[in-house]
């Protein structure tokens, strides 16, 4: 295995290092080019003498020295591994001693006495034996370097690739700025000349012919309606009892802005059967156009959605989004739960926290639990059981359904609770494709939505789940054993891939959730499963029909609507800025020196102010990749960010004026942290949903901070922190900057 190993890591580096003189003077001209032809804002660069460090302006800089000293290690490693390659295999002499002296002896003597022998002649005396023993006279070794073997035709084709693609790049650029401003222009005039039609939301990014997806639209009829882009509203209809199969709001052709909305055009032809396997605008929208509609439903609305709760005999799958948290717990759960209501709790997205030691896993689950049971005041014996899990991914999703099969087993319905984008709609139908839902049903359920968009589902959503009997549960434990060998090797395929090539994907947990059960092995269940499905395909599409005799006693998992906690901002935010909000990877800890009367800005939403303090502290700040870390003056910084805003260096907000004139101010709260003699950080300042910043001040050092986010929202002191020993992750200092560069990102065995 060793041998195995060792073969491994040489082929990586000979394949990394095969040319690693022509990457190193390609990235040289490369970052040359930048700082030549990229001109930053002129606004940030008249700020430059009040910012200690700007990502805008120095993490480029910053960036291309790591990696110019990655590629030097990489050189260092190639070139060890070359020496190695010729000590091992290249031939080499093989004297025998006794020869060996006598020759020396001789050769000595010669010398002394006959100083015009040549020096070719001593060379041929000693006869040196060539494994395997072959007599060779001479040896000779010529190093030749990577810029001798570059034939002389590469720079010059390469100068002429480099011209031909910036003058295609350049054409592109002009070609996509005027699709998009005539796209603009005509959506403009089209609203002013039809705006009975428009709903209100990011309607712009939606083309005109976008009715001819569903397969119910008669596409003979797109020149007709090609003047109605969005549909015809009929307020005088009535609302149809057939849900949406993407957010449960029911379908009705009315109003725009009430949620289910579907045009008279698409709604008007179908029948009740039809409707059912339809989905309503703004779904379709989310779903195909990434484009968010607004929609009239009051925070009100979803409590009483969820009070049927109370007097049900269920349980309650609770939801936290592990990245934001305790902004995505709400508070105010026990007013929907019976007292005895059992709880699975769930921390989700645990795949994009940096895993910072070999205890990780219990010190999240035991913080999350501290902290549900602190917030929401529910008794910790309510909660069952506690699970960390990726909704994404499916890692700790087949855990999850082994301990709702065998602790609640099938005693009442379940619902998935949580505030919004927790990402209650994405466990929903990972659980519809597993061994949780009855097989008959698979198919016949629709997929909720899922986007970033807050407040995706509506209404009630649910599928029926299976009744894990004796034969079934053997079943699954037949094949969760055969998979058990195989995932334990790929995590740890996974894990050495990380250690040779760094590259985060491979430290990405991920998991496999798959089914147990066909037809044939329950034939009790569903003696010819194919039989109905085959007529049913014969006549109209596949739908759930519950008053057959195997749904009637079925037990339900709902997906519910996300309740809306005041304390996240993501209401705040444009479906762009969510997309650069939100963490799409592994979250990188970024760690920082802050010296007293120094401000932190992340991105343009959040602040923290570093006010009072003897020495400077280490911060690690834990966000998304693609938001900006921005480092001034406390007394200017009110300045640098009223500049910074109207500039592209926050990226969140949007520089847009009209975007800027709904963009509220930033409210702040105070805090106090105390140093401890330990090497790592003492507690976390959340700030809402945008992330949260690790503080490790000096022993018995008392700092006080001032954080700062839209509206004040979400402002939370968290200790212990979640990832403490994240900070002794980073590399050294950069010189002239208060950054350290990136070390470790994540802990593996």
């Amino acid at each position: 295995m060793q041998i195995l190993n060792i073969k491994f890591l040489l082929l990586q580096l000979r394949n990394h290092g095969a040319n690693l003189n022509l990457k190193l003077r390609q990235f040289a001209r490369i970052a040359y080019h930048r700082n030549d032809e990229v001109k930053p804002n002129p606004k940030v660069l008249a700020l430059r003498e009040k910012l200690v460090y700007c990502d805008y302006l120095d993490y480029e800089r910053v960036q291309i020295g790591q990696k110019y000293m990655q590629m030097k290690r990489l050189k260092l490693a190639n070139e060890k591994c070359e020496e190695y390659q010729q000590i091992a295999h290249e031939p080499v002499f093989s004297v025998m001693l006794n020869d060996r002296e006598k020759d020396k002896n001789e050769d000595d003597s010669l010398i002394e006495k006959e100083h015009d022998i040549d020096e070719e002649q001593i060379l041929k005396k000693q006869k040196a034996l060539h494994m395997p023993y072959a007599v060779i006279h001479s040896y000779e070794r010529t190093d030749l370097k990577p810029d001798d073997v570059v034939p002389s035709g590469v720079d010059l084709l390469n100068e002429r690739y480099k011209k031909l693609y910036e003058k295609y790049l350049e054409l592109e650029k002009h070609d996509l700025n005027d699709k998009n401003g005539k796209h603009r222009l005509k959506f403009e005039e089209f609203v002013k000349a039809n705006k009975k039609y428009i709903p209100k939301g990011e309607v712009w990014k939606v083309p005109h012919t976008w009715m001819t997806d569903y397969e119910q639209f008669d596409d003979t009829l797109i020149d007709v309606y090609s003047y109605k882009n969005y549909g015809t509203a009929d307020p005088n209809s009535d609302v149809t009892s057939i849900p949406c199969g993407g957010c449960g709001a029911l379908l009705h052709c009315k109003d725009p802005e009430i949620p289910g909305y579907l045009p008279l055009e698409l709604l008007s032809p179908q029948d009740s059967e039809e409707l059912k396997s339809m989905i309503c605008q703004r779904c379709h929208f989310l779903k195909f156009y990434n484009a968010a509609l607004e929609v009239k439903v009051s925070i009100e609305d979803y409590p009483k959605l969820l009070k049927v709760i109370k007097n049900k005999k269920c349980a309650i799958i609770l939801i936290i989004d592990l990245t934001d948290f305790p902004c995505s717990i709400w508070p105010d759960l026990k007013t929907i739960i019976h007292p005895f209501t059992p709880i699975f709790l769930v921390g989700n997205k645990v795949d994009l926290l940096p895993r910072d030691s070999k205890l990780f896993f219990e010190n999240v689950k035991q913080l999350l639990l501290d902290t549900v049971i602190d917030v929401t005041g529910v008794k910790r014996e309510n909660i069952t059981h506690v699970e960390l899990i990726s909704a994404k991914t499916g890692y700790g999703i087949e855990q999850l359904i082994n301990k709702l099969q065998y602790k609640w087993q099938y005693r009442g319905d379940v619902y998935l609770v949580g505030c919004t984008n927790v990402g209650k709609s994405s466990l929903f139908n990972i659980l519809l494709k597993s061994d949780y839902c009855k097989v008959q049903a698979v198919d016949l359920v629709q997929r909720a939505t899922v986007s970033a968009w807050p407040g995706t589902t509506l209404n009630l959503l649910k599928f029926p789940i299976l009744n894990p009997t004796d034969k079934k549960r053997w079943l699954r434990m037949v094949r969760l054993k055969n998979e058990q060998f195989y995932k334990n090797e790929e995590t740890k395929l996974r894990n050495y891939q990380f250690k040779i090539t760094k590259n985060i994907r491979y430290a990405t947990l991920k998991g496999h959730v798959g089914t147990s059960f066909t037809g044939n092995a329950l034939e009790d269940d569903c003696p010819d499963p194919f039989a109905e499905r085959s007529s049913a395909f014969m006549s109209k599409k596949l739908v759930l029909d519950e008053s057959k005799p195997e749904y009637k006693q079925s037990r339900w998992c709902y997906d519910t609507p996300g309740t809306i906690q005041t304390d996240q901002i993501l209401n705040l935010l444009t479906t762009d800025e969510l997309l650069l909000t939100l963490p799409q990877q592994i979250i990188t800890p970024r760690t920082f020196l802050l010296k007293p009367e120094q401000t932190v800005f992340v991105a343009g939403m959040g602040r923290l102010d570093y006010l009072e303090g003897k020495r400077y502290i280490r911060c690690t700040v834990f966000k998304s990749d693609q938001l900006p870390i921005t480092i001034c003056y406390t007394a200017d910084a009110n300045e640098v960010y009223d500049q910074l805003l109207e500039t592209e260096a926050f990226v969140v907000p949007v520089n847009d004026p009209e975007r800027l004139k709904l963009w509220p101010k930033l409210e702040s709260k105070e805090v106090q942290v105390t140093g401890v003699n330990s090497p790592y950080s003492v507690a976390d300042v959340v700030l809402s949903s945008i992330g949260w910043i690790a503080i490790k001040p000096n022993k018995t050092q008392i700092v006080s901070l001032r954080a700062w986010t839209p509206y004040g929202r979400g402002i939370y002191f968290r200790s212990p922190p979640l990832l403490k020993r994240s900070v002794c992750f980073h590399g050294t200092i950069i010189r002239g900057s208060p950054m350290f560069s990136l070390g470790r990102r994540v802990h593996v065995t």
